[in-house]
C-alpha cells in the first residue's frame, strides 16, 4: 500500500452495543456508511481492571506498549515519568508534520511541524504554537469545570476570549448553536447536559481550520462527550436494568442524552469526512468502551466531587506546599513540594473519615511524587454527615455537604474492555471485518499506512494484511 495520511479521530469509550442498534434505526447515518465503505473491528483492551481506565488504555494505543512499559497509572501523571513514545512523537521523529488535538495524556505541548494542543486535563493552558492558546483557556475554563480565578473569568475575559475564539476559526453556525442551547436552558433548566455536546463542535471548528492550513500527515482529535453521557445517564435511558429506581423525572429529562451523544459524534464524523482527501485514511477508535454500571450500594453510586480544591488544602495545612489538579468527577491529583510534605498530606486523607473511623473519606494512591486521591462512597452518608480531619487540633469537623457537591444522578456507565475501530478511506477495504484484535495492534497498523518503520519494541500486530484492497 503507498503511503497514506492519517486523521484519527478518538471517540472516548464509544460502543457497537449502543452503535448497532442505533445504525439499525437509521439514527446513525455516517457510523453506518464507515461501517459499509470501510473496515471495522471490536478491538479488546489488554489493560484489564484495576487498570482498564481512559488514561492508561489511550496511552496503551498510542505507543503500542503495555502499561508495565509506557508507565501510565494515572490521569495527568508527570510527563517524564511516561517510558515510551507516543504515536505524535515516533511521527514527529521521522520527520513527518503532525497535529495534536485533545489526546489524553498529551501535556505538555512540543514544538512540531503543525499544530499541537493538549488534552482538557492539562495542568495549564500551554499549547503550539503559542497563537493557539486562547483553545486550551476555554477547554480548561469551561468544559473542565476547572475555573480561573474570579478576577479573570468576567465580561472582559469573556469578551476577549471571545474575539480570539472569533480569530482562530469559531464559526456562525457554531456560535448559533451556543446561542439556542443558552435560551433553551432559560426555559427548561434541566437541558444543560446538553451543553457538553457543544464542546466537540465547538472545538472541531478550531480543529478544522487547522487541519486545513497545515494538512500534517498525522492528526488526532479526542472528544470525552459520549463517555460523559454513559456514565451520568445509563439509567435514564435503560431504568429497567438498575436495582435503584430512576425518578420519572430522570427518564423524562435525560432518557435520551446518550442517544443524542452518539447522533453527535456521527455529525461530527461526516465533518471529518470532509476534510480527509484521497490520500488519507481515517480512522475511529475508542480505546475500551462501556456497559452499564450496577452498584451494590443501596443508593448507587453518587456522582460527587469536592466543592474546592483550594479549601481541602486549607484543611490539610499544605496551602503553598502542594498544588491540586481535578481529573474525575470524584477524584483528584496531588503534587507536594517535598517527600516530607507528601508524606504528611498523605498520612492527613488516610485518617479523614466521614461520622465514624469505620468510614475512611478518601482513597489514597501514592506514586513517586504525587497522589492519586478518590472520594469514597457509603450508603449511610448524608448532607448532615460530618467530615472528620483528626491531624487538626482544633476545627476538624466539617458538614458532608459544604465539602461535597453531589450531582443527583448516580453513576450507572462503567468501563468493558471492548472497544471500536473503524478504517475508511482509499487502499481499505469495502465492507471488511477484523475478527479479533486488541490496543496494542492500532499504533502498528497506523505506522505502517504512514510509512514509518515500526520500532521492534512494539508488541502489536499491523491489521493491514486483513483490511487493505
Amino acid at each position: 500500500m503507498a503511503r497514506k495520511k492519517v486523521l484519527l479521530v478518538e471517540l472516548n469509550e464509544i460502543t457497537w452495543t449502543l452503535i448497532d442498534p442505533m445504525i439499525e434505526r437509521g439514527e446513525l447515518p455516517t457510523f453506518a456508511r464507515l461501517k459499509r465503505e470501510g473496515t471495522w473491528a471490536a478491538p479488546l483492551s489488554v489493560d484489564m481492571p484495576p487498570q482498564l481506565d481512559p488514561w492508561i488504555t489511550w496511552t496503551t494505543l498510542y505507543t503500542g506498549r503495555t502499561q508495565a512499559e509506557h508507565n501510565v497509572f494515572f490521569l495527568q501523571q508527570p510527563p517524564n515519568m511516561i517510558h515510551a513514545k507516543r504515536l505524535w512523537e515516533i511521527c514527529d521523529e521521522q520527520g513527518l508534520s503532525v497535529g495534536v488535538y485533545g489526546s489524553l495524556c498529551s501535556w505538555p505541548p512540543r514544538p512540531v511541524r503543525g499544530f499541537y494542543v493538549p488534552d482538557t486535563f492539562a495542568p495549564d493552558t500551554q499549547t503550539y504554537p503559542e497563537s493557539l492558546r486562547p483553545i486550551q483557556e476555554l477547554n480548561l475554563t469551561y468544559t473542565r469545570s476547572v475555573r480561573l480565578p474570579t478576577d479573570q473569568d468576567g465580561l472582559r475575559f469573556k469578551a476577549r476570549l471571545g474575539a480570539k475564539l472569533l480569530s482562530l476559526g469559531l464559526k456562525p453556525r457554531t456560535i448559533s448553536r451556543i446561542v439556542r442551547q443558552l435560551a433553551r436552558e432559560r426555559i427548561e433548566p434541566h437541558a444543560r447536559w446538553r451543553r457538553v455536546a457543544l464542546q466537540p463542535a465547538v472545538n472541531f471548528d478550531f480543529f478544522s481550520r487547522l487541519y486545513q492550513r497545515t494538512r500534517p500527515d498525522f492528526a488526532t482529535f479526542h472528544t470525552n462527550h459520549v463517555a460523559h453521557y454513559m456514565h451520568t445517564y445509563w439509567r435514564a435511558m435503560q431504568p429497567d436494568i438498575f436495582p435503584q429506581a430512576a425518578p420519572p423525572e430522570e427518564v423524562a429529562h435525560y432518557g435520551d442524552a446518550i442517544r443524542h451523544g452518539y447522533r453527535t459524534a456521527d455529525e461530527l464524523l461526516h465533518r471529518m469526512l470532509r476534510l480527509i482527501d484521497q490520500d488519507t485514511v481515517l480512522v475511529v477508535a475508542s480505546s475500551m468502551g462501556q456497559q452499564p454500571f450496577i452498584s451494590n450500594l443501596r443508593r448507587g453510586k453518587y456522582i460527587a466531587q469536592l466543592r474546592s480544591l483550594e479549601r481541602l488544602l486549607d484543611i490539610l495545612d499544605a496551602r503553598g506546599q502542594a498544588r491540586v489538579l481535578s481529573t474525575m468527577s470524584d477524584q483528584f491529583n496531588v503534587y507536594p513540594d517535598t517527600p516530607q510534605t507528601m508524606q504528611t498530606i498523605v498520612g492527613s486523607l488516610e485518617a479523614a473519615y466521614i461520622d465514624t473511623p469505620q468510614r475512611p473519606m478518601f482513597n489514597v494512591q501514592p506514586l513517586d511524587n504525587s497522589l492519586t486521591v478518590t472520594l469514597k462512597h457509603y450508603d449511610e452518608v448524608s448532607e448532615d454527615s460530618r467530615c472528620v480531619f483528626p491531624h487538626r487540633a482544633a476545627d476538624n469537623t466539617f458538614r458532608f455537604e459544604d465539602l461535597v457537591y453531589s450531582t443527583g444522578f448516580i453513576k450507572s456507565g462503567y468501563h468493558h474492555p471492548q472497544g471500536v475501530l473503524l478504517l475508511y478511506g482509499s487502499g481499505i477495504q469495502s465492507g471488511g471485518h477484523i475478527a479479533a484484535c486488541d490496543n496494542l495492534d492500532i499504533a502498528p497498523t497506523l505506522l505502517t499506512l504512514l510509512d514509518v518503520p515500526v520500532p521492534p519494541e512494539l508488541k502489536g500486530r499491523v491489521l493491514l494484511d486483513e483490511c487493505a484492497v
